[in-house]
């Protein structure tokens, strides 16, 4: 073939003798796996090359006397077709490839089975008819097989019909001359989701990248009547691609259709990567939408944009990517979308950009304006923009604004979005507080006239005052009180919602959060004998209600609690030093607190029983074993020493050549994690062998904790990242990454589905364990010291430099900060329970918080007892200890 008539093909199948069809290692898998009877499956991005290797493959098998027949799933019909068409549809088109059976006796053949299901059909026409009238081994090709994902029913025994194929190759021999191959766009877990009967995890995939520099010499013969140094043109072709066939093939025609119009256009000597840049953004790059013919580009660009609801987490995904250049690869919905897109690719267990002609028409500034088209509030952004951020009307409100906050969970967006979004919410909280006011006065005035109506009661025999005034007067105050209620009811849930949450009040619990949340507001009011009366009257009514949910316990029993340690001290361990730490030992009985100086064991009536002895100072960390039985202590210029609750030293340590800035014991405490600079370390506890030692970080770890199945260990470190690693091989699953500042402090929720992570930037992330993904970020008004999980996974509290401790539901909604620290947090912990929280600070106190409702009655009936206080304020609460 002569030059001249040599042509490069721009999409669609290559003809099986075409002089540019490029041999690739696939070509050579699929061959000899197929000829060997194997299943085999290529499930790629569009225009990789698939249908060329399907038509060389099957004349490579056909000239081995092997009988092949292809099936495009995509000529029988999706939406609207059902099970008896479609599997019908598969069926002829089995026969007519074999020549099995004409179209009358096909019909009658299927008509005659009608009593059985279709996929049995399809399966007794394999057995019946094409195993006994086709000799030969048997090959068929599947192709499009995505298309399956458009019909409306469930097509997930067609696959367990071709696995079952390959099961019955020991009871019948005949299968053994017949294997599948499957083709398209999907993932198998898209396919088939029932792992028992999915023919996948018994084939053998395909990998079909892109062309590599040592299989491409055929395309060279097209460009050697064209340019001076076709290798070197080609070469930087394949640079500008990525092996990426369709691009490949394109560019090459390009070049030589250059050739011919233009010639004096083409590159000299030692300037083709100049040339082959500038061409590139002339013919590809510039306007790529209009030059987009055959369509390639266009469609990356619809499978990323296709759904709107998915597509700003692609995006989002992408983004990321193109931020760090590579992020690690795992099997999230994003990214193996973002991999059937053909946008990006695996390299070294990493995901990276396929090939720089997709880097520079889906850049940065592409996806910006992507996700700002997708944005539910793009038009009031720009309108607010357009007003030099001055037009307040422009700002979210209500649901609006919560829309645009769930919308943002986990997405990097721009400084002017969050400007946006967060001058919305000073503009409600300014509206809040200016409501607050006014309903501050309303409560005062509900107050005095509930005074009113009791001395109204008390006289009701001298004045002779009629029942029906009274019930009149009582009725018109209780209608204003549960208007008043609600109004703070309002004005709290949107207090919830300032911190990035959707926070609804189910209408059965009405009645109970608004007296907790009144109970709140008379504790801001200074009004805390009445706080402690509210707070009493919601606890005892909470016991009449059936089903009443956690989250409404909570923050029944946070009201009480705070009425109470309005007006007495909680119990207080006191210390000479800074307190580091606070853990609660087996049962919670008993308590260990931690200064640089000592470790103390407390009794379970907080008194003293005795500081271990001969710890070389100063201590930098304690950690306590899952059953509460063993003390790690991390000093700073000594071996880590292990001690038993009851104070007996245990013979194990294990030396460091640097610092231990946090320690972690596993689930079952057979293995226990370190943390030295930059280094993570896992030790065997039984014996001190050290089993891994893993790096990456770029500064110094301050914190590591095991997943609650030991399957997993996350590090967070001054270089602002959290790792996650598999603990079994080392394998980096997760980089975290999204905080402004140092990570100091990680922890798992106790069922494995969260991660948390604290940092000196003011904020605490929450972090999905299975992929990663940010789902919410809870606002402080200081750096974050410190946090730790209720055992029950449902609420989260976290320290701060300012002395205070959040109480958070897991959905990122606030609850309550607890006060009584005069300096930084340095640790909060739960007991085993969950009904005491503990914290310690650098003011050498440690504070253990009774949350046990029961607990809380009895002390609070107590107290109510004991103080002089006013029961008659209102008729509905004369006694509510009685």
């Amino acid at each position: 073939m002569t030059h001249t008539a040599y042509q490069y093909q721009v999409g669609g199948s290559l003809p099986e003798f075409s002089p540019t069809y490029v041999m690739r290692k696939a070509d050579h898998e699929l061959y000899e796996k197929l000829k060997s009877s194997e299943f085999c499956y290529i499930l790629n991005s569009r225009q990789m090359g698939k249908s060329s290797l399907l038509v060389r493959t099957v004349h490579r098998l056909t000239a081995d006397g092997v009988a092949c027949a292809t099936i495009d799933i995509s000529d029988i019909g999706s939406k609207q077709i059902s099970l008896e068409q479609w599997y019908g549809g598969v069926a002829y088109k089995l026969t007519s490839n074999f020549n099995l059976l004409d179209a009358l006796e096909f019909m009658t053949w299927w008509q005659d089975r009608e009593s059985i299901s279709p996929v049995h059909r399809l399966g007794e026409l394999i057995e019946t008819v094409l195993l006994r009238q086709v000799s030969q081994r048997i090959v068929i090709f599947i192709d499009e097989i995505d298309s399956v994902l458009s019909v409306n029913e469930s097509l997930e025994d067609f696959f367990a019909l071709i696995r079952s194929c390959y099961n019955k190759r020991s009871q019948n021999p005949n299968y053994d001359r017949l294997t599948f191959a499957l083709l398209g766009v999907a993932t198998p877990s898209d396919l088939i989701s029932d792992r028992t009967r999915t023919p996948f995890n018994i084939g053998h995939g395909i990998d079909l990248s892109g062309f590599q520099h040592d299989e491409i010499q055929p395309l060279v013969a097209g460009l050697t009547d064209t340019v001076a140094n076709p290798q070197e043109v080609l070469h930087q072709i394949l640079h500008w691609t990525g092996g990426q066939p369709f691009l490949t093939q394109k560019l090459c025609q390009l070049v030589r259709e250059t050739g011919k119009i233009s010639p004096e256009f083409l590159p000299q000597l030692g300037n083709e990567t100049e040339w082959m840049e500038r061409f590139i953004k002339t013919e590809i790059i510039h306007n790529w939408e209009s030059r987009d013919e055959p369509a390639h580009l266009r469609t990356v660009r619809d499978r990323l944009l296709r759904n709107p609801q998915r597509a700003s987490r692609l995006l989002g995904c992408y983004q990321q990517l193109l931020q760090l250049e590579a992020i690690p690869a795992d099997d999230s919905p994003e990214q193996t979308e973002l991999r059937l897109s053909g946008l990006v690719r695996f390299k070294d267990g990493k995901l990276i950009v396929s090939n720089p002609i997709y880097a520079a028409i889906f850049n940065p500034n592409w996806v910006e304006k992507c996700l700002f088209d997708l944005r539910p509030y793009a038009e009031a952004l720009e309108a607010w923009l357009g007003s030099d951020c001055q037009d307040t009307s422009r700002l979210l409100r209500g649901k609006a604004l919560q829309d645009a906050r769930d919308w943002a969970k986990g997405k990097n967006l721009s400084d002017r979005d969050y400007q946006f979004l967060a001058a919305s919410q000073e503009s409600e909280l300014t509206e809040f507080r200016k409501n607050a006011e006014q309903t501050q006065a309303q409560i005062q005035q509900l107050y005095r006239e509930k005074e009113l109506l009791e001395e109204l009661t008390q006289e009701q025999n001298r004045r002779k005052i009629s029942e029906a005034k009274l019930r009149q007067y009582q009725e018109n105050l209780a209608r204003r009180m549960t208007g008043t209620g609600g109004a703070l009811i309002a004005i709290f849930a949107f207090l919830i919602g300032v911190f990035w949450v959707n926070k609804s009040i189910d209408e059965t619990h009405t009645k109970l959060n608004g007296m907790a949340l009144l109970s709140q507001a008379l504790i801001a009011e200074n009004q805390r004998e009445l706080a402690l009366i509210e707070s009493l009257e919601a606890a005892q009514q909470l016991k009449a209600f059936i089903g009443v949910n956690s989250a409404t316990q909570f923050r029944v029993a946070l009201g009480l609690h705070q009425a109470i340690y309005g007006l007495v001290e909680p119990d207080r361990l006191l210390h000479p030093h800074p307190a580091i730490a606070l853990e609660f030992t087996p049962n919670s009985q008993g308590l260990v607190t931690a200064t640089p100086h000592t470790v103390t064991l407390w009794n379970g009536d907080r008194t003293l029983a005795r500081n271990l002895p001969d710890i070389p100072g100063p201590i930098h960390r304690i950690a306590i074993s899952p059953n509460r039985q063993i003390i790690a202590v991390a000093t700073r210029h000594h071996p880590l020493q292990f001690w038993t609750t009851t104070g007996e030293k245990l013979p194990l340590t294990l030396p460091h050549s640097s610092p231990i800035t946090d320690v972690s014991f596993s689930p079952k405490a057979e293995a226990i994690a370190t943390a030295e600079e930059k280094t993570v370390k896992i030790w065997r506890v039984k014996d001190g062998k050290l089993l891994q030692t893993w790096r990456g970080h770029q500064d110094q770890v301050l914190s590591v904790r095991f997943s609650p199945n030991g399957k997993t260990l996350a590090s967070a470190s001054g270089d602002r990242r959290i790792f996650l690693r598999r603990i079994r091989d080392g394998k980096l699953i997760h980089i975290l990454e999204g905080h402004g500042d140092r990570v100091v402090a990680i922890r798992f929720s106790p069922d494995g589905q969260l991660l948390a992570s604290a940092s000196d930037d003011g904020t605490v992330r929450l972090w999905r364990e299975s992929d990663g993904k940010l789902l919410s970020i809870l606002h402080h008004s200081s750096s974050v010291t410190s946090l730790n999980f209720h055992p029950d996974s449902q609420t989260l509290a976290t320290g701060t430099a300012d002395g205070k401790i959040n109480l958070w539901n897991r959905d990122g909604s606030f609850l309550t900060p607890l006060r009584g620290h005069q300096q930084a947090i340095t640790h909060v912990s739960w007991s085993s329970e969950g009904g005491e929280l503990a914290s310690t600070s650098d003011d050498g106190t440690a504070i253990v918080w009774n949350l046990e409702l029961d607990d809380l009655v009895r002390q609070g009936c107590q107290l109510l007892g004991d103080r002089s206080i006013p029961h008659s304020i209102t008729p509905t609460l004369l006694n509510p200890c009685s």
